[in-house]
């Protein structure tokens, strides 16, 4: 194992010069075609990157798409790949700032598994995180404050309200210059995607739920698997790819895109703050 760590971490460094750092990053991460999702498509984008920088065979034999060797090429393989490379990206010291994007922001203030977050009064990230960008406020489970908290926090926008989801969905609808509606003014029916991420989405995309009568009703952020794999390597194969809170029961914590109201509006945001006011206090997990 360790000679096999040793020799990729070789290539990859030699593949530094190679290939734009965004591009590098997202193949450490495992998500390899950048679309925030590890899924079997990465498994042969590492596979094309691999052999392109390498220039023995006998490398690229050790790094088959059956990764973990049961002569079947599986979802399993991907997480066994997600595995290895966020095992490198620790060890060369690279994991992200903690509030570098939004969804590094989220990520980073909730509880690693889906129930952590349950009646407890959250990470003390997170309180912290909140003390910075809402004094006073003191509500902590809060789907609303928790958007709010990596929203301010991550340096994207000073600005965005605390609450409630009506207040943060008017707000998003009247400020298209620093928010895009990725799927335009259209409400998405979430029957449609109870359980399936709709196409297009990006880690750090804000989510908001109406109910049937527009009322507004739930916010949280997709993550991308790829991004909390690489934050959290332990929850490898759980298949979290967002990260929310809700009202009075639970504080920040990963979880699964699941929807639970009946239409959907997806909103990301274009430009970061230029000077953030919360973003370089210092604060870490």
């Amino acid at each position: 194992m360790k000679k096999w760590i040793s020799l990729f971490v070789a290539v990859l460094l030699t593949a530094l010069a190679v290939v734009p750092a965004a591009a590098d990053e997202a193949y450490q991460k495992g998500d390899a075609n950048m679309d925030g999702r590890v899924t079997i498509n990465d498994a042969t984008h590492i596979q094309r990157y691999l052999a392109e920088v390498s220039a023995c065979d006998s490398f690229w034999e050790l790094f088959t798409a059956d990764a973990d060797n049961d002569g079947v090429v599986s979802i399993n393989d991907v997480t066994t790949l997600q595995r290895e490379l966020a095992q490198y990206y620790t060890l060369m010291g690279n994991v992200p700032d903690g509030n570098a994007t939004i969804a590094q922001a989220a990520i980073s203030m909730a509880y690693p598994n889906k129930g952590d977050g349950y009646l407890t009064p959250g990470k003390q990230l997170y309180r912290d995180v909140l003390q910075l960008v809402l004094p006073g406020d003191g509500i902590v489970r809060s789907c609303d404050r928790f958007v709010c908290a990596s929203v301010r926090w991550s340096g994207a926008d000073d600005n965005y309200p605390a609450g409630h989801v009506g207040t943060q969905a008017d707000y998003l609808d009247a400020h298209p210059e620093k928010w895009q509606s990725v799927f335009g003014s259209t409400f998405m029916v979430s029957d449609n995607y109870r359980h399936s991420i709709p196409d297009g989405l990006q880690p750090g995309d804000v989510v908001i739920e109406y109910s049937a009568y527009d009322f507004r009703s739930h916010t949280f952020i997709y993550c991308g698997e790829g991004l909390i794999a690489l934050i959290y390597p332990d929850v490898v194969g759980e298949g979290y790819n967002a990260a929310s809170a809700s009202y009075d029961d639970t504080a920040p914590q990963c979880t699964y895109w699941s929807l639970t109201y009946r239409y959907f509006r997806v909103f990301r945001c274009k430009q970061y703050e230029s000077s953030p006011r919360y973003k370089n206090v210092g604060l870490k997990g």
